[in-house]
């Protein structure tokens, strides 16, 4: 009769060890499924993204403005077009107040032309002051052709290249030219020349040095 009581109670207490068992691997399953839900809703938290200064949009836009002889006068952050956007209103030699506004994107820096009334952002070209000569964003790279010679450019670094002149493919002279502006230039003792670009792409080289060599208009390659 004992050995039945003991037995009886040697299983009831195995039932309890374990429920409490099963009751603590359900806990644990509980606890890491509300840890990967709780890391996947930090993972889907969207990142703001990186705002310039408005110290710093006053400087792109005194850049786009240099001599024009025009001033702009901040007004206050805006939106539009889907950005946010520091604005500015425009002012002539005068002090007369431009019929545009312009505008400068508050994450990536783009100068707009802005219509205030309508909301809406447009290229900056299309600014009543703009200059393509002076504001036009010149790639130095590429390969040009004059009969057999030709001239390669090679970006070296935001203020310089590299140019190559070879004849009928065999390299004659090499060297780094520095940029000014949407000229560049390169000196030494024997050689001194300009590049810069025509309006229809091709590139004119000028040679005031002691010798007349590399000079010319050469056209764009394929």
């Amino acid at each position: 009769m004992k050995r039945i009581i003991l037995a009886a109670v040697l299983c009831t207490a195995c039932l309890t060890l374990g429920a409490c068992s099963g009751k603590k691997g359900n806990d644990a399953k509980d606890s890491t499924v509300e840890t990967e839900m709780t890391t996947d809703a930090v993972s889907e938290e969207s990142v703001e993204p990186t705002q310039i200064s408005q110290d710093d949009a006053d400087q792109l836009i005194a850049e786009k403005l240099e001599g024009t002889n025009a001033n702009a006068i901040y007004n206050n952050m805006d939106y539009a077009d889907g950005k946010d956007i520091y604005t500015y209103t425009v002012v002539d030699a005068d002090g007369n107040e431009l019929d545009q506004m312009l505008a400068v994107d508050a994450v990536a820096g783009e100068v707009y032309v802005y219509d205030y009334d309508n909301e809406v952002l447009s290229d900056f070209s299309e600014f009543e002051l703009y200059n393509p000569d002076s504001n036009a964003n010149i790639s130095w790279s590429g390969t040009f052709t004059l009969d057999k010679m030709t001239v390669t450019l090679d970006p070296a670094d935001d203020g310089a290249f590299e140019f190559t002149f070879a004849n009928d493919g065999e390299t004659e002279f090499q060297g780094v030219a520095h940029v000014d502006g949407n000229k560049a230039t390169y000196e030494d003792d024997d050689v001194k020349l300009t590049f810069e670009f025509d309006r229809d792409g091709s590139l004119k080289v000028v040679n005031n040095g002691n010798i007349n060599s590399y000079a010319g208009i050469y056209a764009k390659g394929d």
